[in-house]
């Protein structure tokens, strides 16, 4: 049987000394291991009896075995290959042995002793995550897999840990993949008022590759047309509006990153009156009497014929249109429903000076003034706030198919020192014939909750969640790193890419 001595550690005398003790008998350590394969428990084995005493430190526990030798299969080291337990440490202490445990997070655990086999237990009281195919990608970009266990299940997940510092983090939309051919074709019939979508919805690994981006995850929720569902703004342009005030993650100019609410304050002026903007690029709605149209919409605005549109270039008015009209692109289209096109019309005419703003505000939680943000990308719920596990799925108005249950996960989180932790989860594939294909061995996804709990263990005390499902996909040097739901990458409207601040 063990015994633990508890005589509390202090800066002079940190442990209770082998020297002042005398023992009858010495007990061998001749086992360590891994009590539950889906456990994160050790378990040391004894024969004879062992006294030993515990000291807690901030990152590490030391373990004092005061009579207690090396066994023959006792190493100077116990690989256990786990996130936050990567090994044991056994060295020589007096007259016995001292076995040092760091820990790279800090983590809730006990130890205490059993019998028969005589053994020694520390519990961390979670399921194991192990980490595999570490990998630097570059300076300040990390790669590595990790596999948890849940029951006897087993969820696969991709880790790109970046360090804003030296990496570029921006977002991108797709591009034609015709683009030369399209641009020429769009020269010579400059006039079609024919709907042509200015979002080309594209694999990860096609984003990434036409923006030369060593990586590239997913981005935010979309639409079939490929328009952002929630804001997106790359280099201060804002492309799509914020819906129900959802979270977004903030990149900013000084690489600096942040999560939070936002919504946006947008107007525009014509002779000193001011004219509430509703939408950016979408299409019209009875509640959303003016929308800004910009070149990223596409060729033409798609709008009603008793809408009123009022074309500017350089921020001067052009030209007035009603119904469907054509984006100029080095200028935009402010298009009025109803409710204010008489007064539009009154008000405004060609040659007058027009003054756009779209301000972006975030709610509470951000230290960095507007004026520094560089790319905004929606997203939610948010999962982790101020270090405390806080998961917004309601207040944000998420649907079922987001909000419960398991599935193939993008989230997103800040570490303390400004790290950024981009994360895909594998999930069940779509079709039965696939998941036997795969095997038993196959992920099993994460729910919100889940994916909150593993993002803190990594270290995040701020995280939301991106796009997920099919769209779920993680591209390194332009290989596939997850494993798609559907069996392949999906179509998507937005990335986020990564790009050596070096090469930019």
């Amino acid at each position: 049987m063990c015994f633990s001595f508890t005589l509390k550690a202090t800066a002079d005398a940190p442990v209770l000394s082998s020297k002042q003790l005398t023992y009858e008998t010495s007990a061998i350590l001749h086992n360590i291991r891994l009590s539950e394969p889906d456990r994160l428990k050790i378990a040391l084995d004894f024969d004879g009896t062992a006294y030993y005493n515990v000291e807690s430190l901030e990152n590490e526990i030391d373990i004092y075995l005061f009579n207690v030798k090396n066994g023959e299969n006792i190493q100077n080291s116990f690989d256990i290959n786990d996130f936050t337990v990567k090994q044991i440490e056994i060295t020589s202490y007096e007259s016995g042995l001292l076995l040092r445990v760091p820990l790279k997070h800090g983590l809730a655990y006990k130890i205490f002793s059993l019998s028969l086999p005589d053994r020694l237990i520390i519990d961390f009281e979670r399921t194991i995550i192990q980490v595999k195919n570490n990998e630097q990608i570059c300076e300040g970009l990390d790669y590595y897999d990790i596999t948890k266990a849940v029951d006897d299940k087993l969820v696969l997940a991709q880790v790109l840990e970046v360090d804003p510092k030296k990496i570029d983090v921006f977002p991108a939309i797709g591009e034609p993949e015709g683009a030369f051919i399209y641009s020429v074709l769009k020269f010579f019939n400059p006039w079609t008022k024919e709907k042509q979508s200015g979002f080309y919805p594209a694999t990860t690994s096609r984003i990434a590759l036409q923006n030369n981006a060593i990586a590239g995850i997913n981005g935010t929720y979309f639409l079939k047309s490929g328009l952002p569902l929630g804001i997106l703004m790359i280099n201060k342009n804002v492309i799509s509006c914020p819906i129900f005030d959802r979270t977004a993650l903030i990149l900013t100019s000084d690489h600096r990153a942040y999560i939070d609410n936002v919504a946006l304050d947008a107007y525009f002026e014509i002779n000193a009156t001011k004219y509430p903007i509703m939408g950016i690029n979408e299409k019209k709605a009875p509640k959303k009497d003016i929308v800004l149209y910009t070149p990223y919409y596409g060729v033409v605005t798609d709008t009603e014929p008793d809408d009123f549109n009022i074309i500017v270039v350089n921020d001067v008015v052009v030209s007035f249109e009603c119904g469907n009209s054509l984006i100029p692109s080095n200028g935009y289209v402010l298009s009025a429903g109803m409710e204010l096109s008489e007064l539009l019309f009154l008000n405004a005419k060609k040659e007058d000076k027009v003054k756009v703003a779209v301000n972006v505000v975030p709610f509470l939680n951000v230290s960095a003034t507007t004026e520094s943000f560089l790319h905004l990308i929606g997203g939610g719920p948010r999962l982790i706030k101020n270090g405390e596990i806080y998961i917004t799925k309601q207040e944000e108005n998420f649907r079922a198919d987001v909000a419960r249950g398991r599935a193939a996960r993008t989230i997103v989180g800040i570490k303390n020192d400004g790290a950024l932790l981009f994360v895909t989860v594998d999930g069940k594939l779509k079709r039965k014939k696939r998941e036997k294909e795969r095997g038993e061995g196959h992920s099993i996804g994460m729910s919100l909750t889940e994916a909150a709990y593993f993002l803190k263990a990594l270290g995040a005390v701020s995280a939301l969640n991106l796009d997920g499902g099919g769209s779920s996909t993680m591209v390194v040097r332009g290989k596939i790193k997850n494993t798609p739901s559907g069996g392949a990458q999906r179509k998507i409207s937005n990335a986020i890419l990564f790009e050596p601040q070096s090469r930019r």
